[in-house]
């Protein structure tokens, strides 16, 4: 179930909300996630203790998920980065017993995921670039793992410094 618009806003600070906004890059980026990786939506998602809220999204496949949306994180696929904050890669998701039976799967029919945890420059785990299609992907470049981590990086160190300017 999907909480209104107020309560993700509650879920992001207003410094965390006009940083994204700044981000220009955001959307080249996730435009560049879904080239690379030949999937159809990619999305950055913010982690509380609890949620994952939609930061940003490019979904030219019209999956559902939108800005300021916010699911469960225990459901999600991206909350394996708070145990093991390494890439990931699910090429057919409704064959991988561990990911298959997860609500957002069936919810958004999510036939292949990929994804890189979003690190802040001071460590802080912030949460999840993820590109996502109901269509199975090879994911076939060695390069994609590091590619997308690189990608993560980046937003983390553009946001990072984002909010800092706005503390300021």
């Amino acid at each position: 179930m999907i909480p209104s618009v107020t309560a993700a806003h509650s879920l992001l600070s207003a410094a965390e909300r006009a940083a994204i906004a700044e981000i220009e890059a955001t959307t080249s980026i996730l435009q560049l996630v879904t080239r690379l990786t030949g999937m159809r939506f990619a999305g950055i998602a913010k982690f509380t203790d609890l949620e994952w809220v939609v930061c940003a999204a490019h979904d030219p496949l019209h999956m559902g998920i939108h800005v300021d949306d916010v699911l469960d994180l225990e459901t999600t696929l991206c909350s394996e980065f708070c145990i093991n904050p390494q890439a990931l890669f699910i090429p057919k998701v409704s064959q991988n017993g561990r990911f298959a039976t997860r609500p957002v799967v069936k919810q958004y029919a999510i036939e292949s995921y990929a994804g890189a945890p979003i690190f802040l420059p001071d460590g802080r785990l912030f949460g999840a670039l993820c590109a996502l299609d109901s269509q199975s992907m090879l994911f076939d470049d060695p390069n994609l793992p590091e590619t997308l981590s690189l990608f993560a990086r980046l937003i983390g160190c553009i946001f990072f410094a984002n909010l800092t300017a706005a503390d300021q």
